[in-house]
């Protein structure tokens, strides 16, 4: 990203054989926008006529900078250009008004700070003929993160000089206020007679006042001409850097700009390791096989016990021989069929006996 210094250097070179083109440019503009400025004096219709007209004609006139910038050599029709797309860019400038009002209703340095915020916007219209109004101010908005402060820092580095023919024309007019009060005071005063015997030189210092008034705007109006083009066009080479910087928000960002490759021995605190591309083998889960509650139910992947063969109890199990419990009576057990068939056979004998 260029520094301040740098963005001078390319817009002195952008302006190089393009000077006569970017005044003149400049100069139409100015007096078309004072031509069709007299409208506002017709009430609510002229002022909304005027912004109708001065929204999309001011964004031609950045595309036209925009255009000299990059070494395109517009012609001069091409200041009109932004009345191509009329409704789309008359929303773009309406919705920068608005949005700029509201944050100075704040106060008047929220409004300057959002107005360097959305500086972005008409650039971004030209450059992207499917972005919408809203869209571009959002994308002007985000690019603008962290370089309001330079924008602001380049601007002034222009605009610093007209502060000389100002602070002049306030000094004057403090010495004509100053010295056609000392005089009125002398002329009301005790001392009528001293300072009636002392030439009257108020009118001299209100001649003095106004020639260097008019000397002053003279200079304003000559650095205007001579500053104005390089601010606009500077302004459009920070665009231009800004988007070889941070791309758009939308998507095309170059990526490998910001992509850092670490060495694969750097060994500092806080070095990134390489990333193996092949995919590590990740352990099985745990695997569930009973879900009663208070089971012991998760088997250890690793270390898990094969389980041992079942026993089919239909084919391999072996009958045993069932044990009398001499603890049953002789009434509950049952008995055999011999045993019955001796026990009828000595009830008989008794019998006969």
């Amino acid at each position: 990203m260029m520094s301040i210094s740098e963005v001078r250097k390319m817009t002195k070179q952008s302006l190089k054989g393009n000077w006569g083109l970017a005044i003149g440019g400049m100069a139409l503009a100015y007096v078309i926008l004072m031509a069709v400025s007299m409208i506002n004096f017709i009430p609510v219709l002229g002022t909304i006529a005027y912004y109708v007209f001065a929204g999309p004609f001011m964004i031609g006139a950045t595309w036209f900078f925009l255009a000299i910038s990059r070494q395109e050599k517009p012609e001069i029709g091409y200041l009109f250009s932004g009345f191509k797309t009329f409704g789309r860019n008359l929303l773009a400038a309406v919705l920068v008004f608005i949005f700029t009002f509201l944050w100075s209703l704040l106060f008047l340095i929220p409004g300057i700070i959002k107005s360097f915020s959305y500086s972005q916007t008409f650039m971004i219209l030209r450059d992207d003929p499917n972005i919408s109004p809203l869209d571009a101010i959002t994308e002007s908005r985000h690019r603008m993160n962290g370089h309001k402060g330079r924008l602001f820092g380049l601007v002034l580095s222009y605009v610093w000089v007209f502060f000389i023919p100002v602070i002049i024309m306030m000094v004057l007019g403090i010495i004509a206020m100053a010295t056609t009060a000392m005089f009125d005071y002398g002329y009301n005063s005790y001392s009528y007679d001293y300072y009636s015997s002392v030439p009257d030189m108020s009118p001299v210092f209100a001649i003095v006042f106004i020639l260097g008034y008019f000397l002053m705007l003279a200079v304003l109006f000559g650095l205007a001409i001579w500053i104005y083009p390089q601010v606009l066009v500077a302004c459009a080479v920070f665009y231009d850097d800004l988007y070889a910087s941070t791309g758009t928000f939308g998507g095309d960002t170059d990526t490998a700009a910001y992509t850092t490759t670490v060495p694969e021995d750097d060994t500092t605190f806080g070095a990134i390791p390489p990333v193996d591309p092949t995919p590590v083998d990740e352990p099985e889960s745990p695997h569930f096989e009973n879900k009663t509650w208070g089971a012991d139910s998760m088997v250890d992947p690793v270390e898990a016990p094969e389980a041992e063969p079942k026993a089919d109890v239909s084919t391999h199990e072996t009958p045993t021989e069932e044990t009398p419990d001499d603890t049953i009576s002789e009434a509950v057990r049952p008995s055999q069929p011999a045993d019955h068939e001796e026990t009828t056979e000595q009830k008989n004998d008794d019998e006969q006996k």
